[in-house]
């Protein structure tokens, strides 16, 4: 027996639902031959539908009728949203059916008239949403695109101008051989010719003209990208570039700088066209949709494309189905299509980071724990994903703690934690399976998460917690003065804490208490292990020597949970410069962490404290 499934997306109407009895209509032939005589009796009667609209979720299966309906009633169905393993109906404006199915195809062409006034409708609508900023005549970046003339852009040097402006974040994907440098920007203020600009930047340029705008900044032709002094002047001002713009067109399915994105959409999909019967007595066409899921765009997996985002007030993004809209509010597509976004988990900044006195709190939590909760998704977030140059990896994300600052701005960032979230932030953990060795170029302290390469995952902490460690210094040196945020190229830590000797068994991942070991030969220690138990887990940064092979370690006590102890996992330093004093700390690097909830707690407790460095 044939079962039809319908969840229709639907909205209360206005129409009433007359019945009519049940009777084959007199429709053509071509459209009377796709529907069997009992379908056209049933399924397909106006009565059928009212009776399956005004219902309760009922699921009901005649064998005489051959077919059942899961439906929801028009109150319900008003305020639900898609059932994510549901298939769904939609209808094309103008046909008899779309006064009664209102939810309509995804729009694919978008690079037309009506695409365009989509996106500004979208525009115009953002503009009275309380939770969103006012577009501001900000000054423009140093180097913006003059698009006036979309046949012949050029480049345009700000000298204090205030004017509205469009950004562009996308994937480079490949090298870019024409990009802007002090070779050629005085050749490119004159004008930059067509063949030097990559498809991606070209279809911006377009939609910043048809979006009624006349200045657009791109990276790659805004920043002179054979200076060093340049780039770190604008990328220090990445934060106000992205933040201050008016609209942030977003290339998210462009994997490449060279394939653009405006070209039409194409989904390949299974849809069905079945006639619909109108309670009028008409004949219209539904379409029954599968699971429609969006494409995962380049754009989520490239690291510095998320402060780009999440700094954006208003953003543009051209997907691989369609054209949608978000802010603030709300992420809808350009016509109101309801399309089941995949899970990119692009968080917005709280209202009270993003804007300065925010009339509306974004949720009911505390303003600090909110922020501070923002700040852990979003570093989670971050750190998954991937950079063409490595060494960026604290450089990327420095627009978005540049914003985080100004709701903190009593604290310090140093070298990606923040001064007023310590200790407790010092017990980040790698959070995915894909073990990475430690980068060979010094990027971070080892007891940051810089200086790893996996993605981060931050432990939130409670109130019944206690910290058992006390930082007395904290530190690290800038590359570059300009950026506060930005790469480091030392720091350290000093620590007093208890400090606790164990065993570290990497390939189980166990951690054995240490008091006791008949001597240091490994090849003696599993019998008695096995009688003892273990007494925790560790979790590696990066695979490395000390991480390869069971051995003796330090695990340094920062938490007590109440269930579990939690901390650091560390070895020594190599031997300190002959210059350091006698009286300072011992130095150690950070290897992993640990928890430990079966350790002898009162005996590891009343362990001595000492002063500890770790760098």
């Amino acid at each position: 027996m044939t079962r039809l499934k319908h969840e229709a997306q639907a909205v209360s109407s206005d129409h009433s639902l007359s019945s009519h009895a049940p009777c084959i209509p007199s429709v053509s032939p071509e459209i009377l031959k796709l529907v069997c005589d009992r379908c056209w009796r049933t399924v397909f009667s106006a009565d059928s539908f009212h009776t399956a609209w005004v219902a309760q979720f009922v699921s009901t299966s005649p064998e005489s009728a051959g077919f059942s309906y899961t439906t929801p009633t028009w109150e319900e169905m008003q305020r639900s949203m898609l059932h994510i393993q549901s298939p769904y109906s939609d209808n094309f404006q103008g046909d008899q059916a779309a006064r009664f199915i209102p939810h309509r195809e995804v729009r694919l062409h978008v690079d037309t008239t009506l695409g365009y006034d989509l996106i500004k409708k979208c525009v115009d609508e953002c503009l009275r949403h309380e939770r969103c900023p006012q577009p501001l005549r900000a000054l423009m970046p140093t180097r913006v695109i003059d698009c006036a003339n979309p046949e012949q852009p050029r480049i345009f040097v700000n000298h204090g101008i205030k004017e509205n402006y469009v950004a562009l974040s996308y994937v480079w994907g490949e090298k870019q051989p024409h990009c802007t440098t002090t070779k050629n920007l005085d050749f490119y203020i004159a004008g930059i010719p067509l063949q030097n600009i990559p498809k991606s930047n070209m279809d911006t340029i377009k939609v910043t003209q048809k979006l009624g705008l006349r200045y657009l900044w791109v990276d790659a032709l805004c920043i002179l990208q054979d200076s060093k002094d340049d780039k770190a002047q604008e990328i220090a001002q990445i934060c106000r570039i992205f933040r201050n713009a008016y609209v942030t067109i977003i290339a998210a399915c462009a994997d490449k700088v060279s394939n653009g994105f405006l070209q039409t959409q194409d989904i390949p999909d299974t849809i069905r066209n079945l006639p619909f019967r109108c309670p009028d007595g008409g004949i219209g066409t539904m379409r029954l949709l599968g699971n429609r899921h969006a494409p995962d765009e380049p754009v989520n997996k490239r690291a510095w494309c998320l402060e780009e985002r999440v700094l954006s007030p208003r953003r543009v993004i051209y997907a691989s189905h369609t054209v949608q809209y978000e802010c603030q509010t709300t992420h809808v597509n350009a016509n109101d299509v309801r399309f089941i976004d995949s899970l990119d988990g692009i968080p917005c900044l709280p209202d009270r980071v993003l804007l300065p006195t925010p009339d509306i709190p974004s949720s009911d939590l505390p303003a600090d724990e909110e922020a501070a909760k923002a700040w852990c998704d979003i570093l989670g977030l971050y750190t998954r994903r991937t950079f063409t140059k490595p060494r960026d990896r604290l450089v990327a994300l420095s627009g978005i703690v540049e914003q985080f600052h100004s709701f903190w701005p009593h604290t310090t960032y140093i070298a990606g934690l923040w001064e007023h979230q310590l200790p407790s932030c010092l017990l980040w953990y790698q959070g995915d399976n894909n073990q990475r060795s430690r980068p060979n170029r010094y990027r971070a302290p080892s007891w940051s998460w810089a200086s790893t390469d996996r993605e981060v995952t931050m432990i939130p902490g409670s109130n019944d917690d206690i910290f058992l460690c006390t930082v007395i210094q904290c530190d690290a040196i800038l590359a570059r003065q300009i950026n506060p945020y930005g790469e480091v190229t030392a720091g350290s830590l000093v620590l007093n804490i208890i400090l606790q000797p164990a065993v570290w068994d990497p390939v189980e991942g166990s951690l054995y208490d240490a008091a006791g070991l008949p001597g240091d030969d490994p090849q003696e220690w599993p019998d008695l292990f096995s009688e003892r138990g273990e007494i925790g887990i560790v979790v590696r940064d990066a695979i490395e020597p000390v991480s390869e092979r069971i051995g003796k370690i330090y695990v340094a006590i920062v938490r007590d949970t109440g269930q579990t102890l939690l901390g650091l996992v560390l070895t020594p330093a190599p031997s300190q410069i002959s210059t350091a004093k006698q009286n300072d700390p011992r130095s150690f690097h950070r290897v992993g962490w640990f928890t430990a909830p079966f350790c002898d707690k009162l005996v590891w407790l009343s362990s001595r404290y000492q002063h500890i460095k770790i760098i």
